[in-house]
């Protein structure tokens, strides 16, 4: 995936979990009471659930997996 697209990926991903959450908020599905703390662990929740949906990326032994940890390591991501 060339640089373009890759941000074009990362911008409508953060997009599309950004208004989710947002419209949660709005309708009142979320409780006011919920701080940073919450809102914090609900957004690290919905991007790991959206990472979950790769499949070569859920299996830590597939090779894609091993060489994403491994690129994560070498160049300091």
């Amino acid at each position: 995936m060339d640089q373009p697209r890759q941000e074009q990926f990362v911008n409508e991903l953060v997009e599309n979990i950004r208004r989710d959450v947002v419209r949660q908020i709005m309708t009142g599905r979320i409780p006011s009471e919920w701080d940073g703390h919450e809102l914090r662990q609900l957004l690290a929740d919905r991007f790991t659930q959206s990472a979950s949906l790769s499949d070569d990326m859920r299996n830590k032994r597939s090779k894609r997996r091993r060489d994403y940890e491994n690129t994560v390591i070498v160049n300091n991501l």
